[in-house]
Formats: structure tokens, sequence, C-alpha cells
């Protein structure tokens, strides 16, 4: 969820509002808008047309976050627009761009950064009257293919804690200068700026799910390949754990997690803010009761351990196609071998159990629209869900409340002011969990004090 402040909370709460919309380009002093907020920070022109897109997708079981984008047209009034784009060298490709939003009366500071992303299409519309921006998130930058120097006769070796070869792989220049993971050639890695990666939550997520040698990975790479495949299928996917760009455009890492009682506060879906009734879908098909892990790769092949969960078949008959989880970094036979190959034993099992529990019994889908006041909910979240007219079916009877669902899908509609919003019950309302802090310290569920 994002994250506001105590100004922007006040606005936001009240049932009359306006929605205010702000385009920065960086570098320039002029920023465009459909209504002025209080104290700006630079010369405002009232040339934004209108916003679409921010489509936020995740597949938690993939490892997988989708590339989501941004479609700004901007009125191009006496030329203004066009005297801006021709005076950048490069016309405004690959122009970082930050889209904040508000309500009416309150300041610049107040407002939300959004949205941050990098111009990669640039067209006229509205019949030459204004220009039309594509603006994508940051994630376009691992399409590109790293360990470009990686041969059969010479590969690229990478061992330890999987979380640090990850910020290697995408902090990494050869020069050494951007963070402490930049420690691999400039052919290696993608050299994106430390400042553009949420590196302090990522290492807290690494720190409290994966520390020290607790989860160990080995790789000897022989070809080059795109980062974001590598990343996902040979990292994340492994680990439980799926990529997403925050608002401020930077890159972070979301576990796979039920939500901790008392630390965990996002928005609530309920008759309220719900427009219509919802969606509900037993989501059958997404039955997964049968996982292949491959681990120990040779250079030419993989062990395989399949795994069946009988209850689950016996009832249901066969799932989807089973999941697959490979990945060359698995390897259950390095020395010494009191340490990493005996915990990557522990960690493959430890998946699996966490797949059956998740999808043995499928996860019900429901899907709507919902008032804008929403729009805070993010891909990833855990929300609590209330609806009297939609079945319970596990205790056979009509009317959810506050179930506990994840967002895997999150659709704004800037224009119309909606958000369409699509739940997985993924049983994260089974039971209560509480957070145990520093040593002897507990938080009580209740009072939320030690």
């Amino acid at each position: 969820m994002l994250s506001a402040n105590a100004n922007f909370d006040a606005k936001h709460d009240l049932d009359y509002k306006t929605p205010i919309y702000l385009v920065h380009f960086d570098g320039s002093d002029t920023d465009f808008c459909n209504h002025a907020p209080l104290s700006p920070d630079n010369n405002l022109k009232y040339y934004l047309v209108d916003i679409s897109g921010n489509s936020q997708k995740v597949i938690p079981e993939e490892g997988k976050g989708s590339i989501s984008g941004l479609t700004i047209r901007i009125q191009d009034y006496d030329s203004v627009l066009t005297a801006i784009i021709g005076a950048d060298d490069y016309y405004y490709h690959r122009k970082k761009t930050t889209v904040k939003a508000g309500y009416l009366g309150m300041a610049e500071a107040d407002m939300l950064t959004v949205f941050t992303g990098w111009v990669t299409g640039l067209k006229q519309a509205l019949n030459g009257m204004a220009y039309q921006f594509n603006v994508t998130d940051p994630q376009k930058w691992q399409q590109r293919k790293v360990f470009r120097s990686a041969t059969e006769l010479a590969p690229v070796v990478l061992q330890g804690n999987p979380i640090n070869i990850l910020l290697s792989i995408l902090t990494s220049t050869g020069a050494g200068t951007n963070g402490d993971y930049d420690y691999l050639a400039a052919v290696n890695g993608l050299g994106i700026d430390d400042a553009e990666i949420n590196i302090s939550n990522i290492e807290d997520v690494r720190d409290k799910y994966f520390p020290g040698d607790s989860n160990y990975m080995a790789f000897s790479i022989t070809e080059k390949i795109k980062a974001k495949d590598f990343i996902e299928k040979q990292i994340l996917k492994c680990l439980n754990v799926y990529p997403a760009i925050d608002g401020q455009g930077k890159y972070n890492l979301i576990p796979v997690k039920p939500p901790i009682i008392g630390a965990d506060t996002l928005q609530a879906f309920t008759p309220d803010n719900i427009i219509g009734l919802p969606t509900w879908d037993s989501n059958l098909v997404e039955t997964i009761n049968e996982v292949e892990i491959h681990y120990n790769y040779d250079g030419s092949d993989y062990d395989e351990n399949d795994y069946i969960d009988t209850d689950s078949l016996n009832n249901r008959g066969p799932g989807k196609k089973a999941l697959e989880i490979k990945s060359q970094g698995w390897k259950t036979d390095l020395l010494p071998s009191s340490m990493p190959g005996e915990r990557a034993t522990d960690v493959i099992s430890r998946r699996k159990d966490r797949i059956f529990g998740r999808f043995a019994t499928p996860p019900t889908k429901i899907s709507f629209p919902c008032f804008f006041s929403r729009w805070l909910s993010e891909a990833g979240d855990i929300v609590a869900f209330t609806h009297p007219l939609l079945p319970d079916l596990e205790n056979g009877n009509t009317g959810i409340e506050d179930a506990r669902m994840e967002i895997i899908s999150r659709t704004i509609d800037w224009k119309n002011g909606r958000v369409k919003i699509t739940l997985l019950d993924t049983g994260f309302d089974k039971g209560n969990y509480v957070a145990i802090g520093d040593t002897t310290l507990i938080k009580s569920t209740n009072l939320i004090t030690p």
C-alpha cells in the first residue's frame, strides 16, 4: 500500500474531493497538471489531458511481476510542449517521468508520487493537438542481457546468498562505485543506479527471511541471458518472492507471507466501497497438486524431485500443469556439507510445502471495480475483504467477513475515478500471526503494545 501523510489522509478521507494530477519530466522547470496544487515546485501548465494505465499484476508462485506503464496525454498549446521536447538532445526518449496525485486544495509537498518511469514512446494525439507519452516502469531495463562474457570455457561463477547475487546483477558497473553490491564486471551486470533500487527494504527481506547462508546458491553460467528471466526463474521463484516497483520508481521485493496482525495495516474492501456485485470464481483451474523441482545442475542436466499432494490428487484429479521450479543455483553437494548443501535440501522441501498449502485447495478468485478511494492499494497487498452476498463454501453459508486476501491485479481508471481489483483467497485468514521483536519484546495482537 502506498504510504501517505497526515495532510493527504485528511483530504483522502473526505466524501467529496477532486483529484489532481501532476506530471514532472526530469530536468524540466515546467510541470503539467489538470488542477494546480498549492505551493508548486515548478512552473505549471494546465495542459494535462488525461492519464491511463498503470496495471499492476503479480504471479506470486512464478516469482513474476508485470512491467507496468502509463499513457499520458498532454496538450501542445501554442507549441509550448514541442519547444520543450525539441530542446532535449534525445527528444525525451528515456526521460525520467514522475506522476503525483492528490486532491484539490493540497500543497504539492503533500501529494503522493504514484508512478515513476521512463518515456519509451512518443507520438502525436488528438488530431495533432497533443502529445502522447508512453511511460514504462524501471523493470524495462531488466530486459537487457547479462553475463555477456560467459562461455563454456570461461563461465561466470556466482555463489552466496541469492539476494546478494540479485543485487549484484542489478547494480554492478565494473567500477565498484555503485553501492555495496557493485562487484561484478560491467558485462555481467545491469549497472542500474542503486538509488533506483530499494536496497534497504530488500536487505530487510533478506535478513528476515533468507539470512546468511540459510539460503545459498552457486551458479556457473555459460551463456548470456535476459536479466529479468534469470532473476525471476532462477532466484525469486525459488524463494517464494516476487518483484514490485513502488511509487518512487524503485525496484523492490515482496515475500509471499501471511499478514502480521498489528503491523500490516492496509485498506479494506467492503460493500461501502465496492461497486456492484463482485465476480466470484471458485478458480478450480488454479489447483496445483504436483510440483517438479530441479536442482544440482551439472552443466547439462539436473537432479529432479517430483512431489504430489495425494489428498488433492485423489479427490480433485490432476490440477493444472505441474509447477516446475528449476534453478542452476540450488546445490545439495556443496562443502562444507553441514552448511549450504544440507540447507538447500531443507529449502526445497519447504518450498514444496508452501505451494501445496496455497494451491492444493484452489484459491477463490474475486474481481470487482471499487471507488477511487482504494487506489492506495497495490498488487501484492494482503487486504481484508467483506461481502454479505458471496458464498463462503468452507463454512457452508453466504457471506464473507474480514477474509484476508491477496491483491494479484490492480488497474486504476484515472479518468473515471475507479479501481479494478482482483483478489486471491490464498488461505492467509486460517490463523493469527503476530510479530516477535528483538530478544524478548512481544507485541500484543490486540493492544499493539509491548
